[in-house]
């Protein structure tokens, strides 16, 4: 697991990769967010307090692993403006969890998102014109119908979906499914 920093977002998406600060004297990796045509990034916001997002966190880690074999990218971001880099370390620790970690204590990719709860997932592809679009928004699976109505097994994986239909180059079917868990709570 690697913690990343994004101080501000126009480094993120403008200039094509994030700068990161190091913390704790703690070393920090970059995100490296330059594309070719038809790169796909996942983003899952996530929350350690969150029982909803610790849930799927097996579904994270499957997700990041059939990612990174087809050549994508997957970050979890740390959504809450408090979460210090060794709780997203005890975090990661706890759920086995080996994707890159972003803290995004200033919610800068919150904001720019428009993330509203924990988990929420956002996919990215990087088009032609040489600019990350989001194709999708919401959802990872079905595994809670609603909130406190949690399922055996989730049925139906949205994101995956979302993510095989990108990295086909197609249009993926539904762009945005109302996220369910924990909400966000936005710095001012």
């Amino acid at each position: 697991m690697k913690l990343l920093f994004i101080p501000f977002l126009s480094l993120v998406f403008s200039f094509g990769c994030a700068s990161t600060q190091q913390q704790s004297g703690n070393p920090v990796q970059s995100v490296a967010l330059q594309g070719k045509p038809g790169d796909v990034v996942v983003l899952i916001f996530a929350s350690p307090d969150c029982p909803i997002s610790n849930a799927l966190a097996p579904e994270y880690e499957r997700q990041h692993k059939d990612m990174v074999e087809a050549g994508n990218r997957f970050y979890l971001v740390h959504a809450r403006a408090d979460v210090t880099e060794e709780r997203a370390a005890k975090h990661a620790s706890d759920y086995s969890l080996t994707m890159p970690v972003i803290i995004d204590s200033r919610q800068v990719l919150v904001k720019a998102m428009n993330a509203t709860v924990t988990p929420e997932a956002v996919v990215l592809v990087f088009d032609e014109k040489g600019k990350w679009s989001k194709v999708y928004q919401g959802r990872i699976n079905d595994l809670y119908a609603s909130l406190g109505n949690r399922r055996d097994h989730a049925t139906r994986f949205w994101l995956r979906d979302a993510v095989e239909a990108a990295s086909n180059g197609n249009t993926v079917a539904v762009a945005y499914r109302a996220p369910l868990g924990c909400y966000i709570e936005k710095m001012p």
